[in-house]
């Protein structure tokens, strides 16, 4: 019975060392953390899902690895976080292409109507380093955009 007895337990805690032992092993951070940890309001804005990706900017799901997409609540202020990590060079070019895209269509329908978005806006840019790209819109921060790309 003990020679039965002994290897089930230490069996069983093997099997237990390897459960906690894969817990604690912490999982990637994802873009949205990443971007909710570096943008100062984050608290402030909500957060956009694949649909909205793809339906207000047009990057369809094949493009992307990862995304975040904050925007503030009322749009008002213009304030928006992008951050996209793509699957490829191609993706990226074609994210890069969009975003800028998205950018001037807002910009374009805020000149004549909201000026300070637009002020915001015209100081926005699309930023990129390999496969990431960002685009920062009316942060507190400036260096925002640059600080999550540095942590890739």
């Amino acid at each position: 019975m003990k020679k039965l007895i002994l290897p089930l337990l230490a069996l069983l805690l093997a099997c237990l060392a390897l459960t906690a032992a894969a817990e604690s092993a912490e999982a990637p951070e994802t873009l949205l953390e990443r971007a909710c940890r570096i943008a100062e309001d984050s608290d402030g804005l909500i957060v956009m899902t694949e649909d909205d990706l793809y339906d207000l900017i047009g990057i369809p799901p094949e493009d992307w690895a990862d995304f975040a997409y904050l925007a503030d609540y009322d749009a008002l202020s213009g304030r928006e976080l992008i951050v996209v990590r793509a699957v490829d060079e191609e993706a990226a070019d074609r994210v890069a292409a969009m975003l800028t895209a998205y950018l001037e269509g807002r910009m374009r329908v805020t000149r004549n109507y909201l000026p300070e978005a637009y002020k915001s806006l015209s100081e926005a840019q699309v930023l990129r380093e390999g496969l990431l790209t960002v685009l920062s819109i009316a942060a507190p921060n400036p260096e925002e955009a640059g600080l999550l790309l540095q942590e890739e």
